[in-house]
This record gives C-alpha cells, sequence and structure tokens, in this order.
C-alpha cells in the first residue's frame, strides 16, 4: 500500500504541471482565436476568404473558421510538452513533429504570402498606369484603322494592360510556390513560366514583321496604284468596251497586290512563332497563293471579256440582244470552269462536266443543223455547191 500510495503521490505533481498548462494553453488558444477574429474582421477579409470556399459549418463564415484554425493550432503548440510531462512519449513525438514541421513551414508561409500581396499589388497599380499610357501614345487608332469595332473594355490598351496584368501575376503566383517549396506544382508553373518568356521574342518579331508588312503593302499599293493610273490603265477598259468602267482597273491591281504582300508578311511572322502546326499552315497558304492568283487574273479577264463581248456584239446587231447575253453567260461559264480547274477543287468533276457542256452542245448544233434544219442544210450546200462551180 506504501508504494501504491507513494506511486500516486509521484504522479501529482505531473497532474498539476499537466493541468495548469492545459489551463494556460486554453487561454492562450482563445486570445489568439479572438485577436485573429477581430484582426481578419477589421481587414474585412470575409469576401477574400469567402473565395476560398472554405467556411465554418455552424456560422457558414470564413473569418470564424481561420479563428478556429488558429485556436487549434495554439493548442498544439503547448500539447506536445503537456503529454511529455505526463509521460506520453509515444503520443507526443508524432504530434510534436508535426508542430516543429508547421514551425518550420511558417516562414515559408508568411514569405509567400508576403510575395502574393506585394506582387498583386504592383501588378494592379502597373494595370492601371499602364492603360493611359498606351491611350496616350494612341495604340487603339491601330484597332480603329484596321476596323475594328469594339467597347472600351476591349481596346488594343486594355488588351495589353491586362496581358502585361497576367504575366506578373503568374510570375508572382510561381514564385510564391517556389517559396513554398511545392515541387510539384512549382515545376509546372515554372515550366509555363519559362515556355512563355520564351516565345515572347518570337511573339514581338512576329508583330514587328507583321506591322512592317502591313506599312510596306499599303506603300506598294499607292505607288503602284499612282503608276498604272500614270501609264493609262484606268482607260484601257473603256477604250476597249467603250463605256466607263464601274471599277478602277489601277485600285483594283494596287488592292490585289497589297493584300497579297499583307498575307505574304503575315505567314512570315507566325513563322516566327516557330510553331510547327502554323508553320505549316502558313507554308501551304504561300503555295496556294500562285493558284488563286492565277484564279483572280482568269475571273478579271473573262469578266471584261464578257462584258466587251455583250457591249460588241450589241453594238453591231443591235436586234440580237439575247446573242449577246447568251454569249456573255457562255463566256462566264468557261471562265468559271476555268477558275476551279485552276484552283484545283474537284478538278475530274469540272472537267466531266466541261466535256459534257461541250459535247452537248455539239451534238445538239448538229441534230439542229442535220434533222430540224434538214432543209437549210440542203439549200446552204446547194448554194455552196454552185459557188465553188462558178469559181472553176
Amino acid at each position: 500500500m506504501g508504494n501504491f500510495f507513494n506511486s500516486i503521490l509521484s504522479i501529482i505533481p505531473n497532474c498539476i504541471y499537466a493541468i495548469f498548462w492545459l489551463i494556460v494553453a486554453f487561454v492562450a488558444a482563445s486570445i489568439v482565436k479572438g485577436l485573429v477574429t477581430k484582426l481578419l474582421k477589421a481587414l474585412k477579409a470575409e469576401q477574400y476568404l469567402s473565395k476560398l470556399g472554405v467556411k465554418d459549418t455552424a456560422t457558414n463564415s470564413s473569418i470564424v473558421f481561420v479563428g478556429k484554425l488558429a485556436y487549434c493550432l495554439t493548442f498544439l503548440l503547448f500539447l506536445p510538452a503537456i503529454l511529455n510531462r505526463l509521460g506520453m512519449n509515444t503520443v507526443s513525438d508524432p504530434i510534436l513533429r508535426v508542430v516543429n514541421s508547421f514551425l518550420a513551414f511558417i516562414p515559408n508561409v508568411v514569405a509567400a504570402a508576403i510575395i502574393l500581396i506585394v506582387g498583386l499589388f504592383i501588378a494592379k497599380i502597373l494595370k492601371e498606369l499602364l492603360v493611359p499610357v498606351l491611350k496616350a501614345i494612341k495604340i487603339d487608332a491601330l484597332q480603329a484603322k484596321a476596323g475594328i469595332q469594339t467597347g472600351e473594355n476591349n481596346s488594343f490598351s486594355v488588351i495589353i494592360a491586362n496581358c502585361v496584368y497576367a504575366v506578373i501575376v503568374l510570375l508572382v503566383i510561381t514564385a510564391a510556390l517556389n517559396q513554398l517549396g511545392v515541387a510539384t506544382i512549382a515545376a509546372p508553373a515554372n515550366n509555363i513560366v519559362s515556355a512563355i518568356f520564351g516565345y515572347i521574342p518570337g511573339f514581338i518579331a512576329a508583330i514587328l514583321i507583321i506591322a512592317i508588312g502591313v506599312f510596306v503593302a499599303k506603300l506598294v499599293a499607292k505607288v503602284l496604284q499612282s503608276v498604272l493610273a500614270g501609264v493609262g490603265a484606268d482607260s484601257f477598259v473603256e477604250k476597249v468596251t467603250g463605256t466607263p468602267a464601274k471599277t478602277s482597273l489601277s485600285k483594283l491591281i494596287a488592292e490585289i497586290v497589297k493584300y497579297v504582300l499583307v498575307i505574304i508578311f503575315v505567314v512570315q511572322g507566325i513563322s516566327a512563332l516557330k510553331l510547327p502546326v502554323l508553320a505549316s499552315v502558313g507554308t501551304s497558304i504561300i503555295a496556294y497563293m500562285p493558284a488563286v492568283l492565277a484564279a483572280v487574273a482568269i475571273l478579271l479577264v473573262g469578266i471584261f471579256a464578257g462584258n466587251a463581248v455583250e457591249k460588241l456584239i450589241a453594238k453591231k446587231f443591235p436586234t440580237a440582244k439575247g446573242t449577246a447575253v447568251i454569249a456573255k453567260i457562255a463566256i462566264y461559264v468557261l471562265v468559271g470552269f476555268l477558275c476551279l480547274s485552276q484552283l484545283g477543287i474537284a478538278t475530274k468533276i469540272v472537267e466531266t462536266t466541261f466535256i459534257l457542256i461541250v459535247a452537248g452542245l455539239a451534238i445538239a448544233f448538229a441534230v439542229a443543223f442535220g434533222i430540224g434544219g434538214r432543209q437549210f442544210a440542203a439549200n446552204t450546200l446547194d448554194k455552196l455547191e454552185k459557188k465553188m462551180d462558178d469559181n472553176k
């Protein structure tokens, strides 16, 4: 009995010590919880914390949840010492390791939070400063010249500022993740940032190439239009057809040349991005352009020839307006088949259809002349034979 009571008496001081520090732990945790809750309410952090989707089930408040979390963490700081005092080392050791890991991680969390707060603040300020600067240098005028009608929130200045803001935010988030040492998340983020900065030089080069190309195309088109107008290209159509042209030939040719040059420079600008898919698409476009230009040339010549033939027949034979229209339509149909064949669109179908039409017209003419106009054909052949006999 003496040994039993001695063992109990030896435990009493440790129990008193543990009870005392439990009371201190509860008081300290309550104080920390109250301070954290009041601080977050003073900062009006509810709207920001609620975006994380973490709320207290009882009060549906994110601030209360953070306060309870601070309460638990503070209590855990005292718990290992209390358990060790009671001789419960097997229970306190895992808790102690968790607490030590958490305490060692706190500086990283604080550093990451500071990086995020400062970085987002700088990104927001830079975005607000960049928009008026871009408007001052009239970057939005390029959008108006291109004929793009958008609202105030979709102007070039706002889009560029948002892009810069997004890049800075991405850099800040990556730096915060690196500070936390979360390799599984930080490594992909670093790869994304490296890829973005790797494409920036090519993107700038592409923009410069396209901008220079548009300027050169406009300059060449303007010079070419003045040269063609100076050598009489606009009056050529009127001389051939006998009527004023509805469209200036020099302007039409200059516009075609301008857009061809723009397409070439755009393809070269896309190639500067070093994206295989876009590069192959650009190469295909450049390779297809000669066929398109040839088709456009055939189409213009066909339209010009059709109108010229119609007016010529109508001028020589005023009563044969139907024949003039039929001749123009025939030329248009022929030009349409030639354009489709040049563009390589359903080549076999186009060629087969054209052959069938020509053969059908030949058969129709032969039937009409040989059967329907048999008497006319006999008289014509008799007259031809008499003329041949007279000549002999």
